[in-house]
């Protein structure tokens, strides 16, 4: 009797309606971490999140029942799962990252990133005529770190499962081409402007080249190069929090009187708690656990965060389909590459004609 109880209970009902949905994203995730895992160190340098994205992407359009069929499940992981991996992301890096910086290098990367953002935002917006949410993600998407940028912001302004997947795609095709053509304008025309130093050119890779691999792939291609860019890098990933209560004000203006609800201002909780793991982190690297947090954090949390982040894209990929991307398609593409060259071109500006004269 107690088992059938439990068995007509509405939390039993609820996790018997999401199982085979959880199962089958997960089984999805393990294959999108297990690609990520075997092609490190290839130029195939997709992180785990866009893996889960495409293999997701591919199933939901090949054979559509399966969103249907295993929708509670889906809902489940592209929702609550994904604030959850966003906010532990908090716990991976550390706030100590503006101390290191320095002040100059602290503000060429803040002043790069709010330029392209509302760049992005405002030419896809008003020249290009977008509408939705698909603007501001690539504003954002571009300014941080691609993917979880758009995964952490995308929520909070009740974005389509399309908008952020036609985002997703732009943003890692350019940061692609990035990855291969930071490195060739270094060794070619742009080495002499620099000066020739590796230090300038990881500050160039990490304020413009969007994800952390490939900003690791670009900067490693340098001599010198990956331990600036990474600190230039770990700044803007830092601002996922702050930049989701931007992105929200911003699509507030932008929506007023579009989409029912899209102007509301709401406070998203895995920001804040993203916020405040930062501080916890940067408090345990100097605590008397220091040494066993970062091997905990590298050989553990990282890990462990990564593949939530991608256990909770393959829901988001599951809502995903073709027809609906085809219809924003050319516009966005237009607005990635738009703002992928002008944030490149800021970045080189600034660390030319700011950064280089006070810290080389």
């Amino acid at each position: 009797m107690v088992k059938d109880a439990a068995r007509r209970s509405p939390w039993w009902g609820r996790a018997s309606e999401a199982g085979p949905g959880l199962l089958l994203t997960l089984a999805f995730a393990i294959a999108a971490f297990a690609t990520w895992w075997a092609l490190r160190g290839t130029w195939l340098t997709f992180s785990a999140l866009l893996w889960a994205f495409i293999y997701s992407i591919v199933a939901t359009n090949v054979w559509p029942g399966l969103s249907s069929r295993f929708a509670a499940g889906i809902e489940l992981t592209s929702s609550r799962l994904l604030r959850l991996a966003i906010a532990l992301l908090g716990l991976t890096i550390s706030a100590a990252v503006w101390l290191r910086m320095g002040g100059v290098g602290l503000g060429v990367v803040l002043l790069n990133l709010a330029f392209a953002f509302f760049f992005g935002s405002l030419f896809c917006r008003y020249v290009l005529r977008m509408k939705g949410a698909v603007s501001v993600l690539l504003g954002v998407g571009t300014c941080i770190c691609g993917a979880s940028a758009i995964a952490a912001t995308g929520p909070a302004l009740k974005a389509k499962a399309e908008e952020m997947g036609v985002s997703l795609a732009v943003i890692t095709l350019f940061g692609l081409l990035a990855m291969f053509g930071y490195p060739i304008l270094f060794q070619g025309p742009l080495g002499a402007w620099l000066g020739g130093s590796p230090l300038a050119y990881g500050m160039w890779a990490g304020m413009g080249v969007h994800e952390t691999a490939q900003v690791v792939a670009a900067a490693a291609q340098v001599e010198g190069a990956v331990g600036i860019a990474m600190m230039a890098k770990s700044i803007r990933i830092f601002m996922i929090g702050p930049m989701v209560f931007a992105s929200q004000l911003l699509f507030r203006r932008l929506e007023a009187g579009g989409r029912e609800g899209a102007a509301r201002l709401s406070i998203p909780w895995f920001a804040v708690a993203f916020v405040l793991f930062t501080l916890v982190s940067a408090a345990m690297e100097v605590s008397p656990a220091a040494a066993e947090w970062a091997r905990f954090n590298g050989d553990y949390l990282k890990p462990a965060v990564t593949f939530l982040l991608a256990w909770a894209f393959v829901g988001v990929g599951f809502k995903v389909r073709a027809s609906a991307i085809k219809a924003i398609g050319l516009k966005a593409f237009l607005g990635g590459m738009a703002v992928a060259v002008v944030a490149g071109v800021s970045a080189l500006l600034l660390t030319r004609y700011l950064w280089l004269p006070f810290e080389v």
